[in-house]
């Protein structure tokens, strides 16, 4: 007898419901994850993407200019490890690679190589700690303004209209803000994760300058958007760093209770 939850495949208890939806769904979103290859006693690690399910495996980008190593764990089937992160949880596993895809087509526009992976038999996950996310909802009087600035720019000083970039917030923690970036016209927005961002964040009568970067974008570009994110810089290493953060937590902490009161009215109701 089964325990509630797992999943039989080919004869053998496989994983669990949550395991299975935890991978169906960064498969679904193209998460970003690291691809670990094993080489000369030694692992080496290669920003990848999680690409396609298909009946025969998993797809994931392939790193550039490794074929030839690929094949070599082709032949011999050794594993290779696959880790991303899936909201609170970082997400392991290892299969063997079964074979290459060249120029595997993610959309209209962009094809690139891919590696076929096994389905895994398990998935490991682990609980990282988390900054408590709350979603920004229309008319929550929260503002978001983000412009690209130089390496060598003070944060306090007020960029060029030019550098502004259109961006709508999603959801704000404590670590990083949520966004759509929104192109002008038919053109992409101008931005990417080398850059340097400075951030305000307005909400009633707090206003919060803060730095950060583009985190890479979730699944493909839609027109001229781009949904992602962007990550804070550390605001723990100095006295203003501190004040911004206390500052911070307590605007999340306050639409964390409108988000709570707005659950309990709509229970109520229902």
């Amino acid at each position: 007898m089964l325990t509630p939850g797992v999943r039989l495949r080919q004869g053998h208890i496989v994983m669990t419901n949550d395991d299975l939806d935890m991978l169906h769904n960064a498969v679904a979103r193209n998460v970003g994850g690291v691809l670990s290859l094993p080489s000369a006693g030694m692992l080496r690690h290669y920003k990848s993407r999680l690409l396609a399910e298909i009946d025969d495996g998993i797809l994931v980008e392939a790193p550039n200019g490794e074929n030839a190593l690929l094949n070599e764990l082709i032949a011999s089937g050794a594993p290779v490890g696959v880790s991303f992160r899936q909201g609170p949880r970082k997400v392991m596993f290892a299969v063997s690679v079964l074979g290459l895809h060249a120029s595997w087509r993610i959309n209209a526009d962009t094809c690139v190589d891919a590696v076929l992976l096994q389905h895994p038999d398990q998935i490991k996950s682990t609980q990282r700690r988390a900054n408590y996310r709350v979603e920004i909802r229309k008319g929550s009087g929260v503002l978001l303004r983000v412009w690209r600035i130089g390496e060598q720019a003070r944060l306090q000083d007020q960029p060029m209209e030019a550098q502004e970039v259109k961006a709508e917030i999603r959801d704000l923690s404590a670590g990083g803000v949520g966004v759509k970036f929104i192109g002008n016209e038919d053109q992409p927005p101008r931005i990417s994760v080398e850059d340097r961002l400075r951030i305000q964040i307005i909400h009633r009568n707090q206003s919060l300058l803060l730095e950060g970067n583009m985190r890479p974008p979730t699944g493909s570009q839609n027109g001229n958007n781009i949904i992602s994110g962007i990550q804070f810089k550390n605001l723990e290493s100095d006295l203003e760093g501190r004040r911004t953060m206390t500052l911070l937590m307590r605007v999340v902490g306050e639409l964390q209770r409108e988000e709570a009161r707005l659950l309990s009215r709509l229970a109520r109701s229902a």
